[in-house]
């Protein structure tokens, strides 16, 4: 199959070399998705999508022939696959247009590179085909192993401008298309290849270009993500400081009002009133605990914002069971743990505040030897998708992403082991540390 023999019409090659391509384009584009079904539906699924692949282009070939069908594959072909793999993508939709687009037009160009190739070797259609999965195969291992994480993780991050640049892949598309089959076939006119590998170079500046530009924004989210955690960190202790000037004051009117509570007692008491006397001890004692500040840990940073979270989840009616112990302050940094907690503590008050049933907070930690424990569980009675490393799955707002991405950069930093997993109803985060690992760094 070269470039002098292309035109014979061989049903079962074109069949073949369709079927393939196709199928390796799906590769292609599995190696960047994550995917929100398991692994059964989902070959089951492009099963079924590859016997229509396979009937319609013979169906379109035999009748209107190859080159027919290479004009209309984009809508028979390409947007079929790309609406299959969004309905089972975790990405928002602009996301996966961007995905699916880009993976579609690189294939086009990879398929018309081992057809030159094999023409420039005088190869034949078995090595024509052999060399279609040699560079299929290194294409797919080479995005599966160096592009998926860093895609994935920009995509779980950067939430604003994929619909405008999504219009980058789809415009390169369009151009190849044009380039290779309008008016007729891009072998007949070997110049052609020249504008088809110039566009290709275009792309890839396209691309690095734009990729610089997800990560600045990227960049700009998480300074702006710590600056607002930063101003949330002063808030609370704001709060914190006049929960205690109050305390204060009201610890100052008892002191005052003491001497005339002790008369008055002292009166009730030699009277015989016994009622009046236990009324007046309990009125005490109302404005004792009214006087108290909220207490969780010793560490005043990290007790600040756990008095902001669970004192808003107190007031929203949500059930707050706190049994926490502070880390030690020579091994983990308070300002860096705090961060974390209010993250933490924030999607835990966010998942409540969707809850329909008895809502609930837990939020317990220890030292256990050198190892410090929390978990921090949320009433969560919507199926959470986690993905092949275990990181919870969210189309909701731009913070999620950011979110788990400080937790997991503390997490880093401090060698320690983060787990999300849900569970009768509840959604944890469990975070083991190792403190004497701590020290080393």
């Amino acid at each position: 199959m070269t470039l002098s023999n292309f035109l014979e019409n061989n049903m079962i090659a074109h069949s073949i070399k369709i079927l393939l391509i196709t199928c390796f384009t799906l590769g292609m584009m599995t190696a960047l998705t994550s995917f929100k079904y398991p692994a059964r539906k989902i070959l089951t699924l492009f099963g079924f999508y590859l016997v229509w692949v396979f009937m319609s282009s013979w169906v379109i070939i035999s009748i209107f022939g190859y080159f027919f069908f290479t004009k209309v594959m984009l809508f028979t072909i390409s947007l079929p696959a790309i609406a299959l793999a969004y309905k089972m993508d975790c990405n928002s939709p602009a996301q996966s247009v961007f995905n699916y687009a880009t993976q579609v037009g690189f294939s086009l160009i990879f398929a018309m590179t081992v057809l030159l190739l094999n023409t420039l070797l005088h190869g034949n259609q078995f090595t024509y085909f052999l060399l279609l999965i040699a560079v299929y195969s290194i294409v797919i291992y080479l995005e599966y192993r160096y592009l998926r994480k860093p895609f994935l993780n920009l995509t779980r991050t950067v939430h604003i401008g994929w619909g405008s640049l999504s219009l980058i892949p789809i415009c390169f598309c369009a151009l190849i298309e044009l380039i290779g089959n309008v008016p007729f076939y891009y072998i007949r006119e070997p110049i052609r290849v020249v504008y088809i590998y110039g566009l290709l170079v275009l792309m890839i500046i396209v691309y690095f270009v734009v990729y610089q530009s997800i990560l600045r924004q990227y960049q700009l989210q998480m300074v702006s993500h710590e600056k607002e955690l930063l101003m949330l960190q002063v808030s609370s202790m704001e709060k914190q400081a006049k929960n205690i000037l109050t305390s204060e004051e009201r610890l100052k009117i008892l002191r005052h009002d003491i001497r005339h509570f002790s008369i008055i007692m002292n009166t009730c008491l030699k009277d015989g009133a016994m009622e009046d006397a236990k009324h007046l001890l309990s009125g005490l004692e109302d404005a004792l605990l009214k006087s108290e500040t909220p207490h969780y840990c010793q560490n005043y940073i990290i007790n600040s914002v756990l008095t902001y979270y669970l004192d808003a989840a107190k007031n929203e009616g949500i059930q707050v069971q706190a049994d926490f112990t502070a880390p030690p302050k020579d091994t983990i940094d308070s300002t860096s743990f705090s961060v974390v907690l209010a993250n933490a503590l924030d999607n835990a008050l966010v998942a409540c505040r969707n809850e329909s049933i008895e809502r609930c907070i837990k939020l317990k930690s220890r030292m256990n030897g050198s190892q410090y424990l929390m978990e921090i569980a949320n009433t969560c009675s919507t199926d959470i998708v986690f993905d092949e490393d275990g990181l919870p799955i969210s189309q909701k707002g731009i913070e999620h992403g950011i979110g788990t991405k400080s937790i997991l950069s503390f997490a880093r930093q401090t060698h320690s082991s983060v787990i999300f997993r849900q569970e009768h109803g509840q959604f944890i985060l469990q975070m083991i540390t190792n403190t004497s690992l701590c020290n080393q760094s």
